[in-house]
């Protein structure tokens, strides 16, 4: 009988144990969802520090590397700085460079195929600018409260609006063991860029038929 209750107490500790685990792992990552870095690059610092882990726009875990773009590679000076989001209307990318294991953000393909969709009717000159979106979620739901700009506001202000309602269409998953968010606060940094895709005549005629 004696043996009998510690077997069960062996099997409850398991249990617990095993429990423990579950909950405070609601992230993982596996080999399948890495994505190697190419031979000819490389390896640099993670930008929002040492340590952090870099996801993509499918969730994938991904390292800076000389192959990145400019704006992905730079070392992150806002400690709020979470997400940078690069938009052209040949290409929709985004890197989380902080907080991946208690934040992330779901992804959205057919979202992200609308936001380069936006992007085609302002390709006029070749431009490129940049914005910052500071996001607040309810502290109960998770879901978005309040978005803003914060310190840089793209220049042309339709431009504006794309990022800004990019920004409030993410979803995200938080880590927390009974779902509430961990991270309520943050900055998602943007990059816009633009080709040259109209000649001057033809922007011309665009300006005259607006007024």
């Amino acid at each position: 009988m004696k043996f009998s209750f510690q077997f069960v107490l062996f099997l409850c500790f398991l249990s617990f144990v095993s429990c423990q685990t579950t909950k405070d792992s609601t992230f993982t990552t596996t080999e399948e969802t890495k994505v190697e870095v190419p031979a000819t690059q490389e390896i640099l610092p993670p930008p929002g520090g040492e340590g952090e882990m870099i996801l993509n726009e499918k969730g994938e875990e991904v390292q800076n590397h000389t192959g990145e773009i400019p704006f992905f590679q730079k070392k992150s000076e806002l400690p709020l700085e979470l997400f940078r989001v690069y938009i052209a209307s040949d290409s929709y990318m985004v890197r989380q460079i902080r907080y991946t294991d208690k934040i992330r953000r779901k992804p959205d393909p057919g979202g992200d195929e609308l936001s380069k969709e936006e992007m085609k009717k302002y390709d006029l000159l070749s431009f490129v600018d940049d914005g910052i979106i500071s996001i607040g979620l309810n502290s109960v739901t998770g879901k978005l409260e309040s978005i803003s700009f914060d310190r840089r506001v793209p220049r042309i202000n339709d431009i504006a609006k794309i990022i800004q309602n990019d920004a409030s269409r993410f979803n995200y998953e938080h880590a927390s063991k009974d779902g509430t968010p961990i991270v309520t606060k943050f900055l998602v940094t943007y990059q816009i860029r633009l080709y040259p895709g109209k000649t001057r005549d033809e922007i011309k005629q665009m300006l005259q038929k607006k007024k």
